[in-house]
């Protein structure tokens, strides 16, 4: 009984690892528009590749945005065809704590229209 006590324990603090959001500025957001390079509709996360134009340079740069997992995203009304590459988009998310081009999925738009359901407010 003990090892199987301490087995869950060692399952819980991993899973908790797992979904933390600390490498978010959960306190701010930043709104990238670009067009879809991938959509990866997949477990544990789901995961969207846009190209956005460097202000600077104006050529395309990679960034990497981390959304929910496949459940949580279909309650929000995404689905796996949700967006398609060479969709032009605008997302909004959690930009990374360390500045570089990524982020975590508030919401998302094509041509204007939102995808999925309305974010709850509080």
């Amino acid at each position: 009984m003990a090892v199987a006590m301490l087995l869950v324990s060692a399952a819980s603090v991993r899973a908790f690892a797992h979904h933390s959001f600390a490498m978010f500025d959960m306190q701010q957001s930043l709104t990238i528009e670009g067009t879809v390079k991938d959509y990866q509709w997949t477990n544990p996360h789901v995961w969207i590749d846009l190209l956005v134009a460097d202000p600077a340079t104006h050529q395309p740069v990679l960034w990497s945005v981390e959304a929910n997992s496949i459940a949580v995203q279909s309650r929000m009304g995404w689905t796996r065809h949700s967006l398609h590459a060479g969709d032009m988009t605008t997302l909004v998310i959690h930009p990374l704590r360390k500045g570089t081009n990524g982020g975590s999925l508030m919401s998302g738009s094509v041509n204007g229209k939102p995808i999925g359901n309305e974010p709850e407010r509080k």
